[in-house]
């Protein structure tokens, strides 16, 4: 089975270390100076609230897995920047993506609640097959797919298709993934 990502738009007022889309990223503080000059925030999950549903032990029980990307090309040449962190996070970032022209926008976080899907459903998830997925190799082991028409984030609502993180050849090391675009 997949893991199934619904979101909606967090409150005015919310917990920081919470799973979502987007908003104010916690890290922990030796981070803070990390961080390229053309990378954005893009989600974080907090391990906790996957593991109920990750049956076969995929990814870590405790701490977070975050993804920031590098937008060196603008929004068609994204790079992943996948870390993960076992604790608790200490340090709230305000206006992350304020810093890079043209991601400003990507300031409101979304909530995410998790579910069992199959492992072929369409939208956003973690796990499974890669939807649309027309080549005739076997695809890459999936991490994360983005349906960026559902939700209403806004991000890269241009593309009729999907975002996809891979995992590397092991699946184990998660500094080894890879992003992946594609047009339905």
């Amino acid at each position: 089975m997949a893991i199934g990502i619904q979101t909606r738009k967090a409150p005015a007022r919310y917990d920081l270390g919470a799973s979502k889309f987007f908003g104010t990223p916690t890290i922990p503080e030796d981070w803070a100076e990390d961080f390229g000059d053309d990378e954005i925030f893009f989600c974080q999950l907090r391990l906790a609230d996957v593991a109920p549903l990750d049956k076969e032990n995929r990814l870590p029980q405790t701490g977070y897995l975050y993804v920031f990307l590098h937008t060196g090309d603008g929004e068609y040449h994204l790079r992943a920047d996948v870390r993960y962190f076992d604790g608790e996070p200490s340090l709230a970032l305000d206006g992350f993506n304020d810093a890079v022209e043209g991601y400003e926008k990507y300031e409101d976080a979304y909530l995410m609640s998790f579910s069992e899907v199959p492992d072929t459903a369409d939208g956003t998830r973690l796990f499974g097959v890669p939807s649309d997925w027309c080549y005739g190799e076997e695809p890459p082991r999936l991490l994360l797919q983005y349906d960026p028409l559902e939700g209403d984030m806004g991000f890269l609502d241009h593309l009729d298709g999907y975002l996809y993180l891979f995992l590397g050849e092991d699946g184990a090391d998660l500094t080894q993934v890879t992003l992946r675009t594609e047009y339905s």
